[in-house]
């Protein structure tokens, strides 16, 4: 299965791109490729540490990207009828909204 990456993780988004001070960073290491909460903003990465500066990058690490899946399907049922009448398929155990 092909899934494209508006289906997926979304595209990639320059604008959550941002250069911020290295002393920002309180002396603290900061390296390529490193992750952390930025805050309510999520999850960030380092994609650069440059001249005093640090590249963040907000975007999830596989946006913009074509995901590829091989699957098998071992096993097809008959949806029940809370699964038709929720438009979703439900574990075992059944319906845990």
């Amino acid at each position: 299965a092909v899934v494209p990456p508006d289906m997926g993780y979304g595209d990639f988004d320059k604008n959550l791109l941002q250069r911020v001070p290295l002393e920002r960073f309180n002396g603290q290491k900061v390296e390529t490729g490193m992750q952390f909460q930025a805050g309510n903003q999520g999850i960030v990465t380092v994609r650069e540490v440059a001249d005093g500066q640090v590249l963040l990058d907000g975007n999830h690490p596989l946006a913009g990207v074509t995901l590829n899946f091989e699957v098998e399907i071992t096993a097809v049922r008959t949806a029940t009828p809370d699964e038709v009448s929720h438009g979703h398929v439900h574990g075992p155990g059944g319906h845990h909204h």
